[in-house]
């Protein structure tokens, strides 16, 4: 393996005993310590690694994976009683392993500052699948607490045997144990075990239910989770230190860049090399089927090269897809996929929604619209791959570093043992992003090449190939009884999503469509309707795909986008709700807590009653004034009001309100305030928490008042900062509160669980501003964006 070009003393002296004749694996087996690697970056880590044992280059699978029913896979203790935990889990900049770091220190009862954790590295870390779904703490957490339990347990049977002591004589403190008769018998946990391997089997049917014989903790016992301990990663980014997937560099190293069709479903007809000769450092054109890339020494070398190269390319006969003028139109007269064929979703029914509407005193309806949405990370797609000594390590910030493993070796047609991903920090976060594709890019032409070689995608192509969150167009009708209760709800929604792609999917990459691969089936789409604990005895929920007449080799590829579909979903249905609550002269808050106690039922986790925790605690915090919305415009140019979002997500409830004044002569539309109510179980992290809820809401706020990917009918057109706006200082509200709340039945119980936080708080804002935008100006926005221009128009056609 290619070392880095200069490595610190530090890890010199650390790998000082694998050099010479003594492979890694060797001086595993004679020492008894823990594993030691490196990146091409400088960066080091420890770990103990299950039954597999260490990577080796020099043998035919270097990269095992680390065998999660281990406990040295997941933790090790060193010498001086510090420790290294492990955990296969990515931080998107929301504190998660600080977090993780906090529950592993509380379960081994080990000071925080005396820890530090290796995230997301393939031949390290267990597969527990990088980001998702806003499970880390939810979930993935649990296992990493009962393995960190596991070990205070050893350590302490261990102190026992040493002190001849009954263990319940014991205690054990920030890694000192000692006996309670004897003061003078103490030992710590470097003096216990530190250097050498637990090898203690674990159990579990997969990696989430991995756990030893000890119990963890019950929630009083704990004495850091709970603390705003400051996140570890931040001292380095902001003096500059922090080495992230970016800057990345590897002796022999070169560059690349790609040369995009220019326009979707072309066909290329010939590459004119010719055109790109006098480029200096010029290494190779590459083709393959509709890919082309240029590869040469230096980065401006690549891009004066993928510029200059001359490239013939044919359209398609028909048009890929419609404007994104005409888009939502043909969504809804677009024949649905599987419409006839008796394999279509059939629609969730309670009750009787059409005999409810039909004998209702009033029925409201309105159709919302949603465009298809991109990443727009600050920072393109970019990935380092090496392939030195037949084996590929691929560095990258892609959040699901396992599967990119997976996926990339199935790409290249290699043993998964042949590869490994080394996680670094970058922008690429919150979904299906192009780090997948840029990832598999830089090991394809690193395989080609037989040289590392680092791909970094362009501001323009970024923008536009990258994957995109799906468009919807959504129509809702609900009945009203003569008191204003809520009797009937027909929800039917198409969304633009066929053949979406998932992460990091061998035939479903774009490096993999522009070669001519196909999935065997692609995804047929589809999705649900708003995450609600509304009781509404009538219903009918309906969401369908709707296919384009290119699926493949087109920018406008969907994949999960931040809290996939749920701003979408719930940005339809709780603006429908205030439509509902406007139609009944009923305060909006008023109106929604009627709805959640509808019924007392509730489920496992007391949604219901955290639901109406949080609507409740939003108002409080906010101050809210009850009355129907909208309130009487004023004469003034600036227009202020307020409106509520609530929804959960998995397990977590949440409602947030906001405060915006809309410039009737400018139509732009500030959020002055936020409020959000947000029960996520046991806080593991307040201040971190505090912050997770404000990127969600920042982020929000980007994708109601400017995000929207706009196209011709051939290509995408909105390509940089000036076609595809998003959020800057001048958007950010003058006050954010969060309340944190605790709306369990049982709040003080010793097991309250903890749940994720990463994405619910998302969801609630666009219905929010765009409920007070209404409350402000008594005009309904019901497409997003709100750019200015559109709120301008929109309160033109009302004369406000």
């Amino acid at each position: 393996m290619r070392r880095a070009a200069e490595l610190p003393a530090g890890i010199d002296r650390a790998l000082a005993p694998w050099e010479g004749s003594t492979s890694r694996r060797d001086f595993l087996k004679t020492s008894g310590v823990f594993v030691l690697g490196f990146s091409g970056v400088g960066g080091i880590g420890v770990a103990g690694l299950g039954r597999n044992g260490p990577g080796d280059p020099d043998e035919a699978n270097p990269y095992p994976d680390p065998d999660y029913l281990q406990l040295d896979s997941w933790l090790v203790v060193h010498d001086d009683g510090t420790a290294t935990f492990y955990v296969g889990k990515t931080d998107g900049g929301q504190g998660t392993g600080t977090a993780m770091r906090q529950m592993m220190c509380d379960e081994l009862d080990l000071a925080y500052d005396r820890a530090s954790l290796v995230m997301g590295r393939t031949d390290m870390t267990v597969d527990q699948g990088g980001s998702g779904g806003s499970d880390a703490i939810e979930r993935d957490a649990l296992a990493a607490r009962r393995v960190a339990a596991e070990a205070r347990r050893v350590l302490l049977e261990l102190a026992s045997e040493r002190f001849e002591v009954p263990l319940d004589e014991l205690t054990v403190s920030e890694g000192v144990i000692s006996a309670a008769s004897d003061s003078s018998q103490t030992a710590t946990y470097g003096e216990l075990i530190g250097g050498r391997r637990f090898d203690v089997a674990l159990t579990g049917r997969n990696v989430n239910e991995t756990t030893g014989l000890a119990p963890i903790k019950a929630v009083q016992e704990l004495k850091i989770v709970g603390q705003s301990l400051p996140r570890y990663d931040i001292p380095a980014k902001v003096d500059g230190s922090l080495e992230w997937a970016v800057d990345v560099k590897l002796p022999d190293m070169v560059h690349a860049r790609n040369v995009r069709p220019p326009f979707a479903g072309a066909r290329l007809v010939s590459v004119d090399e010719s055109s790109v000769r006098d480029v200096p450092g010029l290494i190779r054109v590459v083709r393959e089927g509709n890919y082309v890339a240029v590869v040469c020494e230096r980065e401006e070398q690549a891009i004066q090269a993928a510029e200059s190269l001359a490239v013939e390319w044919e359209k398609p006969e028909a048009a890929p897809f419609p404007s994104s003028e005409d888009l939502f139109d043909y969504m809804r007269g677009a024949t649905p996929v599987g419409a006839g064929s008796g394999n279509a979703p059939r629609p969730r029914v309670e009750g009787g929604p059409d005999a409810a509407l039909a004998g209702a005193a009033t029925v409201v309806e309105a159709g919302y619209d949603i465009p298809f949405q991109g990443h727009t990370a600050i920072g393109p797609a970019h990935a380092v791959a090496d392939p030195s000594d037949g084996q590929m390590t691929i560095y990258t910030n892609d959040m699901k570093p396992y599967s990119h493993r997976t996926g990339i070796a199935e790409f290249l047609g290699m043993p998964p043992e042949q590869v490994r991903v080394i996680w670094m920090e970058g922008p690429q976060l919150y979904g299906r992003t192009a780090a997948d594709d840029a990832g598999f890019e830089a090991a394809y032409l690193a395989r080609e090449l037989g040289r590392p070689v680092r791909m970094q995608w362009m501001r323009h192509e970024e923008t536009a190939w990258d994957t995109k969150g799906p468009a919807f167009a959504i129509d809702l009708r609900g009945g009203l009884d003569a008191a204003g209760n809520v009797v009937g709800l027909d929800y039917r929604a198409r969304i633009a999503n066929y053949a979406h792609v998932g992460y990091n999917q061998a035939d479903t990459v774009l490096i993999a469509q522009l070669m001519g691969i196909r999935p065997e089936r692609p995804s047929p789409g589809g999705g649900r309707g708003p995450d609600e604990m509304y009781h509404i005895p009538n219903r009918r929920e309906e969401t369908r795909a709707v296919r384009f007449p290119l699926a493949f080799e087109t920018p406008l590829r969907t994949g999960n986008l931040r809290d996939p579909n749920g701003p979408q979903t719930a940005f339809a249905g709780e603006s429908f709700i205030d439509e509902m609550a406007a139609a009944a002269n009923a305060d909006p808050v008023e109106f929604r807590l009627r709805l959640l106690r509808g019924t007392t039922d509730d489920d496992a986790t007391f949604r219901r009653a955290r639901s109406i925790a949080v609507v409740e605690a939003a108002a409080e915090a906010y101050r809210w004034d009850p009355r129907p919305s909208p309130r009487a415009p004023g004469d003034g140019r600036i227009l202020t009001g307020r409106g509520i979002s609530y929804a959960y997500r998995i397990q977590t409830a949440v409602a947030t309100i906001a405060e915006v004044e809309v410039d009737r002569e400018s139509g732009r539309v500030w959020v002055k305030r936020m409020v959000c109510a947000h029960d996520c179980g046991l806080v593991i992290n307040p201040g971190g928490l505090e912050s997770t809820i404000q990127g969600n809401l920042l982020h929000g706020i980007s994708r109601t008042l400017y995000e929207e990917v706009q196209f011709d009918g051939e290509r995408v057109t909105s390509v940089d900062w000036r076609t595809h706006p998003t959020i800057t200082h001048r958007d950010a509200p003058e006050q954010i509160d969060v309340v944190i709340v605790n709306g369990d039945s049982n709040p003080d119980r010793p097991d309250l669980p903890h749940y994720g936080a990463g994405e619910p708080s998302h969801r609630t804002v666009p219905a929010a501003i765009a409920n007070a935008i209404h409350d402000a100006t008594g005009v309904r926005m019901r497409r997003i964006p709100l750019r200015p221009e559109r709120v301008l128009a929109e309160l033109t056609a009302a004369g406000v």
